[in-house]
């Protein structure tokens, strides 16, 4: 296979990493790995089926259609859709259990349900401060007690999410908590109970280890952020598409934003933002090649960018470039590009493009 443009390899060792990582923090815990936005930009079916072989017990999706593409390719997990309230009909066929925030959604499954002579399992999210979706606390119990007694409705999953578990200060995060613990409580003095219990994202999977309950949803860790002990699974390498010696005063890219001061060498990679390099990075960004950073120079364009390589021996057309991964001694991590771009590790994991092709490495 003749390789053209920029491609993405994702490192499943890494991913194996993380996972004992979590499992490490969460003392064996149950494991919903959050694989919603196409696991995070590394292409959620491989990255779900390697998941499935090393033991999670559920998956995460924001969206129905994220879901059927899960198991249009084959995985067989158990699937929670985040975010969707109308594909009734969906949840049954596909095997799905959707998140309740609102009545009439479940009323609308108890009626499938009974119709179809099913149970159906849901889990159930209350709002205890993220101020997104969810029962209100004051409205949950009387809701819930209404649920727990639909017909054919199962109740699986309570859950609720942090609004702040990243920061270091965790006032308001352990006021979520205790939130979600005292509705726990009022539950089960009515005799309500569910099987799972989950609220940790990855930042509460690593610095909130009381809240792990019996279920834990790691997201971006699984990918290799926000702890030490994790390794980056993606890297996003490219080839150089021309190298070209220009004069002084040699204006590149669109609007001549970047104009040389003495003769260099320019070489033209094949990444753009249309591949998720962020327009940002214009005249800011770095590149690795043959194991030195060569600036970004020049306006970003859709489908390429100018680097320029003058003090970097012994490149040539088709030398490797590293967007994003290890080369050498250095290194570039989507957390880099965010800090330099005024974002997070997901937005640039997750922008990265359809057109970038995931190459899986075992």
């Amino acid at each position: 296979m003749v390789l053209q443009g920029t491609f993405a390899y994702i490192d499943l060792k890494a991913l194996s990493n993380n996972l004992r990582a979590v499992k490490k923090k969460t003392g064996n815990k149950n494991i919903m790995a959050v694989v919603k936005a196409n696991a995070y930009g590394h292409g959620a079916a491989e990255i779900s089926k390697h998941l499935a072989r090393n033991g999670i017990s559920y998956l995460g999706v924001a969206f129905t259609n994220e879901a059927l593409q899960l198991r249009e390719s084959g995985v067989k997990t158990p699937i929670l859709v985040f975010f969707d309230r109308d594909h009734i009909r969906e949840c049954f066929e596909y095997g799905l259990t959707p998140v309740i925030f609102d009545l009439n959604t479940a009323k609308s499954l108890s009626r499938e349900a009974v119709r179809r002579k099913r149970r159906i399992a849901i889990h159930i999210k209350v709002d205890t401060g993220m101020g997104r979706l969810g029962f209100t606390l004051d409205k949950a119990p009387a809701a819930i007690q209404k649920i727990a007694g639909m017909e054919n409705i199962k109740l699986e999953g309570l859950m609720s999410h942090f609004s702040d578990a990243d920061l270091q200060d965790k006032e308001f995060a352990d006021l979520q908590f205790k939130r979600f613990l005292s509705l726990r409580k009022e539950l089960r003095r009515n005799g309500i109970t569910f099987k799972y219990f989950h609220m940790a994202n990855s930042a509460a999977v690593i610095t909130m280890p009381g809240a792990h309950l019996n279920m834990v949803r790691p997201g971006i860790m699984l990918y290799g952020y926000g702890d030490e002990d994790l390794k980056p699974v993606l890297s996003l390498r490219s080839k150089i598409l021309m190298l070209k010696k220009v004069p002084a005063a040699t204006p590149i890219s669109y609007a001549r934003t970047f104009i040389t001061k003495k003769k260099s060498i320019i070489a033209t990679i094949p990444a753009g933002y249309a591949d998720g390099y962020n327009r940002k990075l214009s005249n800011r960004g770095e590149v690795l090649i043959n194991g030195k950073r060569a600036p970004v120079i020049g306006r970003v364009c859709m489908d390429t960018i100018m680097a320029d390589v003058t003090e970097i021996h012994d490149v040539s057309i088709n030398s490797e470039v590293v967007l994003i991964g290890s080369q050498g001694k250095e290194k570039i991590t989507a957390a880099d590009i965010a800090d330099k771009t005024g974002t997070i590790p997901y937005e640039v994991l997750t922008s990265i493009g359809q057109r970038v092709k995931r190459i899986y490495q075992y």
